[in-house]
């Protein structure tokens, strides 16, 4: 007797598609944000060395017009959220003495 197929129902290869395609999608993601990170570590590093310059010319740690200028950049490329990703980004950059 030949095996009954319900038409209505996806085959098993159709039903995998999805959950590959969203797998490699988060593989995708997870590279960027192992990226993301490095970049960040790479910026919080250039930030000291930026810092201690300014510090040992007797200027301050931090400028708040150029954080203004960074925040700026953030909202232009991102929209509403930009500002908030700027602050968390200059936060772990701004490190603390």
């Amino acid at each position: 007797m030949p095996a009954i197929i319900d038409a209505g129902s996806p085959s098993e290869d159709t039903a995998r598609e999805p959950v590959d395609a969203v797998g490699i999608l988060r593989h995708q993601i997870d590279a960027l944000d192992t990226a993301i990170v490095q970049l960040i570590m790479e910026r919080a590093q250039l930030s000291r060395r930026v810092q201690t310059a300014r510090l040992d010319a007797g200027g301050t740690r931090v400028v708040l017009s150029r954080e203004r200028a960074v925040r700026e950049r953030y909202r232009t490329a991102l929209g509403g959220v930009g500002g908030a990703v700027a602050e968390a980004v200059l936060r772990v950059c701004r490190g603390s003495r």
